[in-house]
């Protein structure tokens, strides 16, 4: 008895030195765990103080350093006046081929001679044979209306979800965020003055704002936004905040996408805000002004900044870290579909093709804000998920089974005589680009259009690297051909060799320049990523 007892007696020990440490490494993890929670926490404070600090420098430096600054008008890429109408390639007639002489009668059988009456009879003059010349066929590129669908159904109005939640369509999506209600109930008392724009940023600083950026940053990650697709939801938001109230939704617009880290510059002019956008692209046929080294534009007017002279504006940044708008590329994934129809025909070698295309009008909608920028832009922007589907399998079953230079010739009369030609001067009053998806819908393009329409075209199905030629007034293509025949028109650009293809020349094959351009060197070769 007395040995179970001391075992019983050093097991209780073993098992109170056993679980002392357990318990102490419990309070040691849960004070590390408070300790770490205090730092973060402290952390926070320490990096919020930071910002209103920051906030309340940059709202008293609002208040008194502005200044008037110049508006210039935007600048144009292709400055040369574009043809009005295209050539058309006119093949030379055959040689008429001489008739061969008639075969001489048989002589008549010997009959009787019936009486002659007393009448001179002379054979009736024979007119010698009428010769047609044989004209030349013309090849006319066939003017084709598209199909132009019903506009699109209006925006629905954003829908409330809670007190402080609402729900806004964009391009088809549903995006909710919370905001702070004293947005909606704000209003620019007083006019547009230094001593406003000042107050305003003090309100939106001391606001609940930082639920809403998470909110849209959300958004723009789920739908895999470019930059201008996230800037175009922070309008959205705006306007959903404050409907019909320009100076409030461009107020809320700065200070959202300042806090967002982009370099977006407010102005005034009289009781009108303006919004100035720092991009690092060339933008054209946009206002534009300047800020020490800085250019911005007026990408978020709805002119392009066409009624802006000039503006007050502060001289220095926020104190943050700003960045220039990236619009180097354009999403075009992200909308939900709106099926529009095109019909397309054309002639190849004596048969008519004809085409029934969809296309996203979503899409071209959102294109169409798109700022105009340089033709890289253009040219390595894909199509639609609706479009690979229907034009590139269309034309897939005809591409699929001839070689290289039969396939290039087939997209090129395609291009070259499925739509009509007209200037953008002619049909917009002024310069735009198309992306693929846009020349599917407006009833006209012309040489830039087609020649980024082509180069997509010729990737997609062909695997071909292109390049575009820029020469005045006139933009068109090149085709890396495996095999180029020596009578081929050619550019040589960074050690290789590219045959021209004119989506524009009406009729010319592979290999066939434009006559007004055929013995120019181009003034710049855009390289194509794809």
């Amino acid at each position: 008895m007395r040995e179970i007892g001391r075992l019983l007696a050093v097991t209780v020990l073993l098992s109170v030195s056993l679980s002392a440490p357990a318990a102490t490494a419990q309070e040691e993890f849960e004070a590390y765990q408070r300790q770490q929670q205090q730092g973060v926490q402290q952390t926070r404070t320490e990096f919020r103080a930071y910002k209103e600090k920051q906030d309340g420098e940059f709202a008293d430096f609002l208040k008194s350093q502005w200044r008037e600054f110049e508006t210039y008008q935007g600048k144009v890429r292709i400055k040369e006046p574009k043809p009005r109408q295209v050539p058309v390639v006119v093949p030379l007639a055959p040689a008429p081929t001489p008739a061969p002489a008639p075969a001489p009668a048989p002589a008549p059988a010997p009959v009787a001679p019936a009486p002659v009456p007393d009448v001179e009879v002379r054979p009736a003059p024979v007119a010698p044979p009428v010769v047609t010349p044989e004209l030349p066929p013309v090849v006319v590129a066939p003017v084709i209306q598209p199909i132009v669908p019903p506009p699109p159904p209006p925006q629905p109005k954003p829908v409330p979800l809670a007190a402080d939640m609402l729900e806004i369509a964009f391009y088809g999506n549903q995006v909710g965020f919370v905001f702070d209600p004293q947005w909606r109930t704000y209003r620019l008392s007083g006019g547009a003055k230094p001593e406003a724009m000042s107050a305003f940023w003090l309100m939106m600083s001391g606001s609940k704002y930082e639920p809403t950026i998470q909110a849209i940053n959300a958004a723009r990650s789920r739908l895999k936004l470019d930059d201008w697709g996230y800037v175009t939801l922070w309008r959205s938001v705006a306007q959903a905040l404050q409907p019909g109230r320009k100076a409030e939704q461009n107020l809320l617009l700065w200070y959202f996408l300042v806090k967002s880290g982009y370099d977006v510059r407010l102005g005034y002019a009289g009781s009108d805000i303006h919004l100035f956008v720092a991009v690092q692209q060339q933008v054209y046929s946009t206002k534009f002004t300047a800020v020490g080294k800085q250019t911005y534009y007026a990408v978020l007017a709805a002119d392009r900044g066409d009624s802006i002279r000039s503006f007050y504006t502060y001289e220095a940044s926020y104190p943050g870290k700003l960045r220039a708008l990236d619009i180097g590329s354009a999403a075009t994934g992200f909308t939900r579909t709106v099926q529009a129809q095109r019909m397309l025909s054309f002639d190849y070698k004596g048969e008519q093709i004809r085409l029934s295309v969809p296309y996203d009008r979503r899409l071209v909608e959102y294109l169409e804000s798109f700022p105009q920028s340089e033709f890289p832009l253009y040219f390595d922007t894909d199509g639609s998920s609706l479009v690979r589907q229907s034009l590139l399998a269309e034309l897939k079953k005809h591409t699929a089974t001839m070689n290289e230079e039969e396939a290039v010739n087939f997209l090129l009369a395609f291009v070259q005589k499925s739509f009509a030609y007209k200037t953008d001067d002619e049909q917009f009053g002024r310069e735009k680009y198309f992306f693929v998806e846009e020349s599917l819908h407006y009833p006209y393009n012309d040489c830039e259009d087609r020649s980024v329409m082509f180069s997509w075209l010729v990737h997609e199905l062909l695997g071909i690297k292109t390049v575009g030629l820029l020469y005045p007034g006139h933009m068109t293509t090149a085709v890396a051909l495996k095999q180029a025949r020596a009578e081929f028109a050619t550019v040589d650009y960074q050690g290789s060799r590219y045959v021209i293809a004119d989506p524009t020349y009406i009729g010319a094959s592979v290999g066939m320049a434009m006559p007004s351009y055929a013995k120019l060197r181009p003034g710049r070769v855009v390289e194509i990523r794809h």
